[in-house]
């Protein structure tokens, strides 16, 4: 006669299932909060450096003042008035673009940009591994470059890139369609 499992050993195997879930699932978490913890706490200046020392006798010798935050300060208001005047430098600088020109209502855009003064950036869909080109935003202010009629076609715009905008100067039809 063939022996019967008892319905106690299957509850009891769900239950180990279901908790052991939950157990890899609670792990999990709790790695990834020390990995931010940590993150966040090389990220912050120390305080020691700051602080005066205190002594077990009675308080704080005189507090003297801190040269080297000092220092930090004049070295960082140096540094940040550095790229200020490259970019001054190179906003001025022309640029030359090739793209793929579309148009969403009164706005003009180069798609799959190329060339050597193209931006590139990170996407998400590329899990940010990999740069590939970004849209630029093509303004016509003298409205000479006739974009409107470039629509859909592989053109080369030559302008100042600032930021994402680039202020058109020439433009030049490279392919009839964009593939």
């Amino acid at each position: 006669m063939p022996s019967k499992k008892s319905t106690a050993s299957k509850t009891s195997a769900r239950r180990f299932t279901g908790s052991r879930t939950a157990a890899i699932g609670l792990i999990v978490v709790c790695i990834a909060g020390t990995a931010i913890l940590i993150a966040a706490r090389s990220a912050e200046p120390t305080s020691a450096a700051t602080t005066p020392a205190t002594t077990p006798n009675g308080p704080a010798p005189a507090a003297r003042p801190m040269i080297p935050a000092v220092k930090t300060t004049v070295v960082a208001a140096k540094i940040a008035a550095k790229p200020q005047d490259a970019e001054a430098a190179t906003a001025a600088e022309p640029v030359t673009i090739e793209g793929c020109l579309v148009q969403d209502d009164q706005t003009f855009r180069l798609k799959n940009t190329a060339g050597g003064d193209a931006p590139k950036g990170r996407s998400w869909k590329s899990g940010f591994l990999r740069r590939g080109s970004k849209t630029v935003a093509v303004v016509d202010g003298r409205h000479r470059l006739n974009l409107s009629n470039h629509v859909g076609e592989r053109v080369s715009v030559t302008g100042v890139l600032d930021e994402q905008e680039l202020q058109g100067t020439t433009l030049k039809r490279l392919a009839e369609s964009c593939n």
